[in-house]
């Protein structure tokens, strides 16, 4: 799990640090900043699993329109810089730290200027990523060199053999999934086979529960359950496909002799079956982290507060097993999706000067002592203004 990150000159993050929990929640007024912090993550992961053939550091500039556009634009400083901190929840007392830096040069020009891994158990500290001039070597815990690579525009991990000690590690980074929910572009068709991994926008919704519908038969029960509980008249949803390759979503409704295509259903249906599909989704298909974007978006406010409380019970539900939850940072402007979170689980994200600044919430006592006699709810402390004067 990710505990703490620092980031320098990315975007409106000129020098931001700050500890994340297994839930965390972004809150604060448009502009703030909240997006900035949820594209560290894609773009990071963009540098570390390009396609093949393709540069990383290349590929994720040019998906934000240059260095120019990437770096903090309230100075002349050149470097970019991101530091990740976390736990390994399999090892006890074991952590690491992943730092990452890109400088600017001449014509839009950038490159891989640093990169770092170090793991520590106890009071031992090894380098996975040990850095000699322009050369960076995958290493393993006893010292030995593996791979090297002196390309600036790609990450060491550009090639991981399997006998390194940092591929588990590494690969949940792969894992990390984003989201933010485009109902209008969930109603086109879907390829068959193209349903391992529920898209960004939910662009394959329908390929996406086929493939939990017929082979994850549980998941895809539970999210029907789930959905016809909660919606009014539903009695269930299916997936079918074509003799054209293609596969569509529908559902049957009470007093209806017909069942309703995808094109029919609401937009707060599509998109509260993505979302609940990622609560039910199998372990194999689960990702390490999920950063979403304002998930409340379309849902009526039970839903909200239905959605929360399954997702808790889910992840329950997990580590009573056994096993390692999910991370998750949400960014939302809603009071009523804050009133579900715990205080410790708010970041209050605003800017100043160009700036974006983060503040907890948690840390300050007064407002602990309001949410803890209940004073006020945890929606209307965090949109009342008063956050503001914390900057």
């Amino acid at each position: 799990m990710i505990t703490r990150l620092h980031v320098k000159n990315f975007k409106s993050l000129k020098d931001v640090s700050f500890s994340l929990g297994p839930l965390t929640m972004l809150v604060g007024p448009n502009m703030g900043g909240k997006s900035n912090i949820l594209d560290v993550f894609s773009f990071v992961q963009q540098m570390l699993f390009p396609q093949p053939g393709v540069d990383g550091l290349t590929f994720a500039l040019a998906q934000r329109g240059g260095i120019g556009e990437v770096l903090w634009k309230g100075g002349n400083e050149s470097l970019v810089a991101f530091r990740f901190d976390g736990t390994d929840p399999k090892s006890k007392g074991s952590s690491w730290s992943y730092l990452l830096e890109i400088v600017a040069g001449l014509g839009g020009y950038a490159q891989v200027q640093r990169e770092s891994l170090v793991v520590r158990e106890g009071d031992a500290e090894k380098e996975l990523i040990v850095q000699e001039d322009n050369v960076r070597w995958l290493a393993n815990r006893n010292g030995q060199k593996i791979v090297s690579s002196s390309s600036g525009t790609r990450s060491a991990m550009g090639s991981v053999p399997e006998n390194w000690d940092g591929v588990e590690l590494i690969s949940s980074f792969r894992l990390w999934m984003f989201y933010q929910l485009i109902p209008q572009v969930m109603r086109e068709p879907n390829q068959t086979g193209a349903g391992l991994g529920l898209d960004r926008h939910g662009r394959n919704i329908s390929a996406w529960l086929m493939t939990l519908q017929t082979r994850y038969p549980e998941s895809f029960r539970r999210i029907m359950d789930a959905s016809c509980d909660l919606f009014p008249g539903l009695k269930s949803i299916f997936t079918w496909p074509t003799p054209q390759g293609t596969v569509f979503l529908a559902s049957n409704e009470q007093g209806l002799k017909q069942s309703v295509g995808i094109r029919g259903m609401s937009d707060g249906e599509l998109a509260f079956l993505s979302l609940i599909s990622l609560v039910y989704a199998p372990p194999e298909l689960t990702a390490s982290l999920y950063c979403i974007e304002e998930p409340e978006n379309h849902l009526h406010p039970q839903l909200v507060e239905a959605l929360v409380r399954l997702a808790r019970q889910v992840r329950q539900e997990v580590v009573d097993a056994g096993g390692t939850p999910s991370q998750i940072i949400l960014t939302t402007h809603s009071p009523l999706l804050v009133d579900t979170m715990e205080l410790d689980e708010i970041l209050w994200v605003d800017k100043k000067d160009g700036e974006t600044r983060i503040v907890r919430p948690g840390d300050q006592e007064h407002l602990r002592a309001l949410v803890t006699d209940k004073h006020f709810g945890l929606g209307d402390i965090v949109y009342s203004g008063s956050l503001r004067d914390l900057q």
